[in-house]
């Protein structure tokens, strides 16, 4: 195994240990506020909501929020499969299988 390898399986290990619930609600947060600000500030950019505060962009806001939790979630989720799957692939290449 390679160094790398190694290093993630501990990292993962790591995860593994708490709550998924847990793990979901903080990296759903924290991708949810990135894309979200993301989507924002790209809409800001192309003129599709005023710098100034507008009654009118207040749906696109809340929609804008929605979606980027929604986003959140999706990455969270694909990134958890992804490296679950790389963990028991490694486990089963050390030999360490549980």
């Amino acid at each position: 195994m390679t160094r790398e390898e190694i290093r993630f399986m501990e990292f993962w290990q790591e995860q593994r240990e708490g709550s998924p619930l847990k793990y979901y609600l903080l990296y759903t947060i924290a991708w949810g506020l990135l894309t979200g600000f993301l989507v924002f500030f790209g809409f800001m950019i192309l003129g599709q909501i005023s710098l100034i505060p507008l009654a009118a962009d207040n749906n696109k806001v809340y929609i804008i929020v929605a979606l980027g939790f929604v986003c959140g979630f999706l990455i969270t989720w694909i990134t958890r499969t992804r490296n679950e799957k790389r963990y028991r692939k490694l486990l089963d290449k050390s030999g360490k299988n549980n």
